[in-house]
């Protein structure tokens, strides 16, 4: 009697209903099953391939999935060849079989053949080909991916010696005014005593690190110090610099541009460099094979209008822009129809930043965000607020006024190289908790850098 309330088991039940793409990767997880992890991607149009390639991997799969793969299914079929030839060092085979998927309108499918012709092509030492390729799929990488990207990016750059070398010299000096004003140096060598952790709060507070924040770390350290038995100042600096990676490893974030199309509103107050900061931005994602189009949402300043034009000639990009006074929302709405129109990636939006006014600011924002969900649903995907670094604790007022006004999902820092309060970076990750996007650190394009918590804490202790 009892098996007849028996519950029907994941098989059974997409037997009945097969269409179910999730679940039969969940099967497929669940009891390494090559045919389940196939009519995973097949159901799912190849949106879930990222997903199968690392299960098959991990469950040494991707021979048995290969031969539930349908021959009508070419591209696919021939990424989980490739990927079979490769684990065979069969490494011209795997190649061949790699180019046929790289043809995938699928972005996903795309991706993974790209990264693995870019591999063969590195372990041929055909350096310069494989970073070509790398450089076509980069704006199709899935979230994911990124960072294994990146890191294969940075290794060919080296290889090929187009890594460039003032780079990191870039970043050293701009940071070299908030280095000087932390001076680590001068702590090197000493006992740990009491004057020690007095005078490395004060620099902590000096370099805008904030009061609050200053102090917990402080405490940190001294509790660490018990804790460990340190001994040395030395000792104690790299436990700094770890409590320091940590925190702003868990408020550093990639732009998120996956959706097509996408949109990113802009806000900051006016003399932060939010134009300029919506120019390089525009011009970065172009360069890495993005459509882009600029709304001139900022009607309140002719000076706003204008400058953007000159960013977007700059950056080659299209801009759709009312006459001064006009409604934003109005402007934002022509934009995103011309945006669907011709079919672009992205769409930035520039808006005004009268936080004088904050109750006509929110109805603004708020009015823009409706237009632009209700034609665009989903979107915005990011909210970004553009601080200036030289205002110090100032820019903590702002981006706690900018979020009553409406949720933010990064910050971008300019001006780091122009001040010695380039601590605000901290005290921002952790009285904010917003996560960092971008950092400023000079007027090229290019000094406009996705924020590497990693990087930023070594240049401070170098």
């Amino acid at each position: 009697m009892l098996g007849f309330f028996k519950r029907k088991g994941l098989r059974e039940e997409l037997k009945e209903n097969p269409n179910q793409p999730e679940k039969w990767l969940k099967l497929a997880e669940k009891e390494n099953d090559g045919e389940a992890l196939s009519n995973a991607i097949i159901y799912s149009n190849g949106n879930l391939v990222t997903e199968a390639v690392k299960i098959a991997k991990e469950k040494k799969l991707i021979e048995e999935t290969l031969k539930h793969i349908p021959d009508s299914e070419k591209e696919i079929k021939a990424l989980f060849a490739g990927l079979k030839e490769k684990e065979n060092n069969k490494l011209s085979r795997a190649r061949n079989f790699f180019e046929t998927a790289f043809q995938s309108g699928n972005k996903k499918v795309k991706f993974f053949a790209g990264y693995n012709i870019a591999e063969i092509l590195k372990e041929e030492g055909l350096n310069e080909e494989a970073l070509k390729i790398v450089k076509q799929i980069e704006a199709i990488t899935p979230d994911s991916e990124k960072k294994t990207l990146q890191k294969l990016k940075k290794e060919l750059e080296e290889k090929t010696g187009k890594r460039k070398a003032g780079f990191f010299k870039t970043f050293k000096e701009g940071l070299k005014k908030t280095r000087e004003a932390l001076n680590f140096s001068v702590f090197k060598g000493r006992e740990i005593d009491e004057e020690l952790f007095e005078e490395l709060e004060e620099r902590l507070i000096l370099a805008d690190i904030g009061v609050k924040t200053s102090l917990q770390l402080i405490d940190e350290l001294r509790k660490e110090t018990k804790k460990r038995k340190l001994k040395t100042s030395d000792e104690l600096l790299e436990v700094l610099k770890e409590k320091l990676k940590n925190l702003l490893s868990n408020y550093a974030g990639e732009l998120r541009t996956e959706n097509s199309p996408s949109v990113i509103l802009v806000l900051g107050v006016n003399g932060v460099g939010k134009t300029t900061t919506i120019g390089k931005l525009a011009k970065q994602l172009k360069d890495k094979g993005k459509s882009v189009l600029l709304a001139a949402a900022d009607t309140f300043r002719a000076a706003a209008i204008e400058q953007l034009e000159v960013w977007a000639e700059r950056a080659d990009v299209r801009i759709v822009k009312g006459s001064e006074g006009a409604d934003p929302a109005s402007v934002v709405f022509d934009a995103v129809q011309s945006l669907k129109a011709r079919g672009e990636d992205i769409l930035i939006v520039d808006t005004a930043g009268r936080l004088h006014n904050k109750d006509r600011l929110m109805k603004e924002i708020k009015k823009i965000k409706k237009v632009i969900s209700r034609e665009i649903p989903g979107e915005p995907s990011e909210i970004l607020l553009v601080l200036d670094a030289n205002t110090g604790q100032n820019a903590i007022s702002q981006a706690k006024a900018f979020k009553e006004i409406t949720d933010v999902t990064g910050i971008v820092l300019t001006k780091l190289d122009g001040t010695a309060k380039g601590g605000i970076v901290v005290a921002i990750a952790s009285e904010l908790k917003i996560p960092i996007k971008y950092i400023g650190i000079g007027e090229k394009i290019e000094d406009l850098r996705p924020f590497n918590p990693e990087e930023f804490v070594e240049e401070l202790f170098s």
